[in-house]
């Protein structure tokens, strides 16, 4: 078996469900040792365990010139027991092989990896420096630990201050275009505050908060958003709700509402809140409604768009063409990932793009050997062409 394909099968093979990539950090740090590369484990703080590494790594020249970051995650979701294979041993059935990872993105891993090894055998002086992070979802040679989380290995990695390269590729699962934007997501907790009775008096006495909540939760759905040329409009979702107590005869005195909203560029935190602020004051619940941006300790994903005419962005679409005598087009992502991190949070211009699939995140997932040979070689040739000094 070819070396690209071993490694995608021995990565499939190892359980990195969420919350458990020890093992896969270990399988990508001896890779890169065998490399004659350095790698680092890096850890979030709340892992006291040291369960959830991410790994980065350099490959540098020692001269002078651009670097490029090669980002994805090692991380995969959970499994079931509906699939019909096992889910940890690669099965070739129709040209599909199955597994979890297959298609997100133990392929894209082994890509990087590829792509790692060739220029770790040639005489690097020439060209820049490469990086690669595989963590919970990136790449200067590194790897990410919980992308399928909050992205917590990349946003620990940033504030390492580990992260540094003009350009960067991220080898997520899509292979038939490439991600040049994505919108930003934010989660507002609501509060909903009523007035509480003996349910026997009510409704003459008594503010009931639970149908408040509900004509608020309408009104939030139905708030304009604003439009971009390609990333379309931004959303509103109520994800959940809970008020009251059916353990007692009084009238519900509050009503909590989770939120969900993902943004185009122009829609920040403040914008939100003034909507939903002023949802309920049209809905007369002046005074009666709490808003606030959810706590988190990662920062929350900001959407952005690189231009489609970037270096970057053609480069990669040419060494495409070169390998698959096809186009490939720009496309724009309706969710997040640790691309919003890269390009908003530390400014580096950043395409999603790597070998894919079917069934992502579900049972019987899927990738095509194909797909991964291909975006080794794409990786390749794009890494070749932004190190030397073309662009």
């Amino acid at each position: 078996m070819e070396r690209i394909l071993q490694r995608w099968y021995d990565m499939i093979s190892i359980r990195s469900v969420n919350g458990h990539e020890a093992q896969m950090a270990d399988y990508v740090a001896n890779v890169l040792r065998e490399l004659g590369m350095d790698p680092h484990y890096s850890y979030f703080e709340e892992d006291t365990a040291r369960e959830l590494p991410s790994v980065w790594s350099v490959l540098d020249s020692g001269r002078p010139g651009k670097t490029v970051l090669l980002i994805g995650h090692i991380d995969t979701v959970g499994v079931s027991d509906r699939w019909k294979t096992d889910p940890f041993t690669p099965t070739e059935i129709d040209g599909k092989v199955y597994g979890r990872g297959a298609m997100d993105m133990k392929g894209g891993l082994a890509a990087i990896l590829e792509t790692l090894t060739y220029y770790a055998d040639i005489e690097i002086a020439e060209y820049g420096t490469i990086t690669v992070q595989l963590d919970q979802e990136a790449a200067p040679v590194t790897t990410a630990a919980d992308e399928e989380g909050l992205s917590k290995g990349t946003y620990q990695l940033a504030a390492e201050d580990v992260i540094h390269a003009d350009y960067a590729i991220m080898g997520e699962c899509r292979y038939d275009n490439v991600a040049v934007g994505f919108r930003g997501r934010y989660s507002f907790e609501v509060t909903v505050h009523g007035q509480t009775a003996h349910a026997s008096h009510y409704p003459e006495v008594g503010e009931n908060a639970l149908i408040s909540g509900g004509r608020l939760a309408a009104a939030i759905e139905a708030l304009p958003t604003l439009q971009h040329p390609h990333l379309k409009h931004g959303t509103w979702c109520v994800r959940y709700m809970e008020g009251g107590n059916p353990g007692m005869l009084v009238v519900p005195e509050k009503c909590y509402l989770f939120v969900d909203r993902y943004v185009v560029p122009g829609e920040t935190d403040e914008i939100c809140i003034a909507q939903i602020m002023e949802a309920a004051e049209q809905l007369g619940l002046s005074g009666k409604v709490d808003v606030r941006l959810k706590p988190r300790k990662s920062p929350y994903m900001q959407s952005f768009a690189v231009e489609e005419d970037h270096p970057l962005v053609k480069i990669l679409q040419e060494e495409f063409y070169s390998v698959t005598g096809k186009d490939l087009p720009c496309a724009y992502d309706a969710s997040v990932c640790d691309s919003n991190i890269l390009a908003v949070s530390l400014g580096i211009p950043v395409v999603t793009f790597g070998p894919s699939g079917g069934n992502m995140h579900g049972d019987n997932e899927y990738g095509y050997a194909w797909q991964v040979k291909n975006c080794g070689e794409v990786y390749r040739r794009t890494v070749a062409r932004l190190l030397s000094g073309e662009v």
